[in-house]
């Protein structure tokens, strides 16, 4: 059974991709009309929570980062509002994944399942806790990296992405080539999310973000991560 809490004060979005989920089989669905709602079924489990960005009670961005201390699974934005600002507010905030509105119902369950999938898979790759390079060590198990004595908190998908780097030291990969890998669909040309995350990234593990050296993307080939810090 897939559980999934959606979050969404438009009765009409709410109550036709409630009505669609729960048409396919294995899922479950719980609505909540505000933020005080979603935070009522905190201490629930969920596979899965999409989340409205504009709610009447609070901001869902906001929302999320609370959220986050209850859960580790994706959450996945839906909102009207498709500028660039708010993608990158929404995925700084511990955000997996954004979906624009109005949407398909077909495309959000395979963004759902993709997202899914992806935590799945995540739990099937061997450890990386305790890797060391030259930037930094990871520790898997807080989600962070030390880096010039202090400890800096991954938000889950920087994790994700960064793990993949590091199982696949000097390796380009397109940004289309992340998207698939990380989320496990194709990117549909839109790779914003992929370079948000990736900008968040390098500002937790760069000497200087604006001059990467560890995590670089070189024109015609992709972005490549190299340990050393060496000349691509």
């Amino acid at each position: 059974m897939i559980r999934v809490l959606l979050v969404e004060d438009d009765p009409v979005i709410r109550d036709t991709t409630c009505y669609f989920l729960k048409s396919q089989q294995n899922f479950e669905v719980v609505c909540a009309e505000t933020g005080g709602d979603a935070l009522s079924h905190a201490r629930e489990k969920f596979d899965v929570i999409l989340m409205d960005i504009l709610l009447p009670d609070t901001n869902g961005v906001d929302l999320c980062q609370r959220l986050r201390s209850w859960y580790h699974c994706p959450i996945i934005f839906t909102s009207c509002l498709d500028d660039t600002d708010t993608i990158v507010r929404a995925l700084e905030m511990g955000g997996d994944d954004f979906l624009a509105k109005p949407y398909h119902n077909k495309i959000l369950l395979a963004r759902i399942m993709a997202n899914i999938r992806r935590v799945q898979m995540d739990g099937a790759e061997p450890s990386v806790n305790g890797y060391h390079c030259a930037a930094f060590t990871l520790d898997a198990n807080s989600h962070s990296v030390e880096k010039d004595g202090r400890s800096v908190h991954l938000a889950d998908m920087e994790y994700r992405i960064l793990t993949l780097f590091i199982r696949y030291p000097n390796t380009f990969f397109t940004a289309n080539e992340l998207y698939q890998k990380i989320w496990g669909k194709e990117s549909l040309g839109d790779v914003r999310t992929v370079q948000v995350h990736i900008h968040n990234l390098r500002s937790k593990i760069e000497p200087d973000p604006a001059k990467p050296v560890y995590l670089k993307n070189v024109w015609g080939k992709g972005y490549v991560f190299q340990p050393d810090g060496g000349k691509v």
